[in-house]
Formats: C-alpha cells, sequence, structure tokens
C-alpha cells in the first residue's frame, strides 16, 4: 500500500476512533509498527494528527486548541525536566504568574517547597492544582472559561491581568518556529500572555522540542520579547542563532547557567 493511502486510512480511523494505539494502527492496516510511526511522525508534520505516547488521536485545524485532557498526557517526561529547570528561575517571595498550560502545571508541586509565593493563573486544573499546596497565595482571574483548554479568558480576564504585577511569569505556547515565534491556536490566549509579559520582569517560555518548526494562527511572542527559552533539550542550530541575536537566555540540562 502507498504511503499516502496508507495515512489517509489512519486518518479515517483517528477521526472515527478519536485515537489509536501504534499497535492497533499496525494490525487493522497489517504493517509494521515501525511504518505506523513513520507515518504518525510525517503526518505530524502536516498538523494532521497530534501524537501521544504510544498513538495518535486527531487534530482537525491549526485554530483549535487540543483539550487540555489530551494534552495533560502528552510528552510528561519533558515537561518535567522542563519545569525543574524553571523552577530555577523562582525565589522566596515572588510574584508569579501562570497560564493555563499543562506545562506550567507541572511547576505548581515543586512551587511549594517556596515560602511567601504569590500566584495568580488564568488556568482553572493550576488553580486547583495550587489549592492542594500549603502556604501559596493564589489568584484566578474571572471571566469566560473556555471547555476546551481549561482557560479563563475575555476582556474581564484581561483587564484583571493588567492590574497584577510579577517577578517572573511562565507561559508556554503551541508551536515556534523561526519566522513567525511563539504561537498559539487561540487568539485570547495570546492577548492574556501579552499582557503578562507587559506585567512581569522577566519571561519564561515553557516550550518541548516537539513544539518546533511549529506555527499556528496566533503570534503570542517574538524571540526578543521573552527572557528565557526552556526546553528539554538543545534546539537546532537556527535556533541557537535567533536565541543568542535576540539576548534570550537558553535554560537545558546540559546548561550550568546558576
Amino acid at each position: 500500500m502507498l504511503s499516502i493511502k496508507r495515512q489517509e486510512e489512519i486518518l479515517e480511523i483517528l477521526n472515527k476512533n478519536k485515537q489509536a494505539t501504534v499497535e492497533e494502527l499496525a494490525a487493522e492496516l497489517f504493517v509494521s509498527g515501525a511504518t505506523i510511526r513513520r507515518d504518525l511522525s510525517a503526518m505530524e508534520k502536516q498538523g494532521l494528527i497530534r501524537r501521544l505516547h504510544g498513538g495518535a488521536v486527531p487534530f482537525l485545524s491549526s485554530a483549535e486548541e487540543s483539550a487540555f485532557a489530551i494534552r495533560e498526557q502528552q510528552n510528561t517526561a519533558a515537561k518535567r525536566i522542563i519545569a525543574n529547570l524553571a523552577f530555577r528561575l523562582v525565589k522566596n517571595g515572588n510574584s508569579v504568574f501562570l497560564d493555563s498550560s499543562s506545562t506550567t502545571g507541572f511547576l505548581i508541586p515543586l512551587l511549594n517547597n517556596l515560602q511567601y509565593l504569590s500566584v495568580t493563573t488564568i488556568g482553572l486544573k493550576n488553580a486547583l492544582l495550587l489549592s492542594q499546596t500549603n502556604s501559596i497565595k493564589i489568584y484566578i482571574a474571572g471571566g469566560q472559561i473556555s471547555n476546551h483548554s481549561n482557560s479563563i479568558t475575555g476582556s474581564d480576564t484581561l483587564e484583571y491581568i493588567s492590574r497584577i504585577h510579577a517577578d517572573v511569569a511562565f507561559i508556554s505556547c503551541s508551536g515556534v518556529n523561526l519566522e513567525s515565534g511563539f504561537t498559539d491556536a487561540d487568539i485570547e490566549q495570546s492577548k492574556l500572555k501579552a499582557q503578562m509579559r507587559k506585567n512581569s520582569r522577566v519571561v519564561a517560555m515553557l516550550c518541548d522540542s516537539t513544539k518546533f518548526g511549529k506555527t499556528f494562527m496566533s503570534t503570542d511572542f517574538t524571540f526578543g520579547d521573552i527572557d528565557y527559552l526552556v526546553t528539554e533539550k538543545t534546539p537546532p542550530e537556527p535556533y541557537l542563532k535567533k536565541l543568542s541575536e535576540s539576548k534570550c537566555k537558553l535554560l537545558v540540562p546540559e546548561d550550568n547557567l546558576f
């Protein structure tokens, strides 16, 4: 079977069943797991699917954000590494912004090791996680709740964030490339993140390596808008050059920055 035809069948299966494992796809299409993994990799680059650990889910549009429950299960090992690196940017007594992303959610248990923190978030799940900590002052912005992302958005949310100032903002994105910078699937999310950047002394972008080379509908930041890029492994050379030109510091496991 030609790879194009096989990938069309994979997409039909995913659209019908909402998700499938590599083993299930291999059995249904009578090919090896290695062949399916190559197909899924090619399809992800085309923006047709999103890969999960051991399988995939359909992705219908670059203007559509995947459900929080799905995003929370993606690249968990990388997100833990990123969270541990990002934690080095927080100190006792800091005021912190957290967006609604699952990536910033992995940072929350670590924040419990510090004292006298104030954390403001636009994420329902992140606010719930924060409520299980011991001594963090927690603030959540009001506004409209988005069904797909567990986030709070809208003009009321933006007005609330505009009145808060933070020592450090931890923000994630849906994709990053050299031309468009850091992008998201949701314009309202981009507006809120821009306000967080404006009101923060330090901005840290938490971005796992699977997001490099991808572009979504709305630009959040250019490389020059952020102070730190935190990721689980060193990006390709063109990104290193862009970071250097933008005076943005890279925080990866190989670094000994502090």
